[in-house]
């Protein structure tokens, strides 16, 4: 019987809003494949800096699979009733990592949200 899986540590630094988080500490196999099967394991958004960093496995529910990690660039919406939204540019990733390896991923975004200079939008 498998032990109860635990989220992934990471060390996020303040600033970073966690949005949804179902990054477990697994790495990609047949007996693993459930805690990897949402179409996002993580999303993380700093508004002060306008980033959003993304986690995706890739295809779902395939073992032979890969972590896809994004840092978006966010774009400041207003909708009709005045509420802000932020808006992340899917098109253009500011940065793109695709691998195997999730201790490598962890170590990315470690490093991400202590060094992604602010996103400065020229519109």
């Amino acid at each position: 019987m498998m032990s109860e899986i635990e989220l992934q540590p990471l060390r996020i630094t303040s600033g970073w809003l966690i949005e949804w988080n179902l990054f477990y500490e697994v790495d990609p196999s047949n007996e693993t494949m459930q805690y990897l099967d949402a179409s996002s394991l993580l999303h993380i958004e700093n508004h002060q800096l306008m980033r959003a960093i993304n986690l995706d496995f890739k295809p779902e529910n395939d073992a032979n699979g890969f972590f896809h990690l994004r840092v978006l660039n966010l774009i400041k919406t207003t909708n009709k009733k005045g509420n802000i939204n932020y808006e992340g540019d899917w098109e253009e990733p500011y940065f793109e990592l695709k691998t195997k390896n999730r201790l490598e991923i962890v170590k990315k975004i470690e490093q991400l949200v202590l060094q992604l200079p602010p996103y400065k939008n020229n519109n």
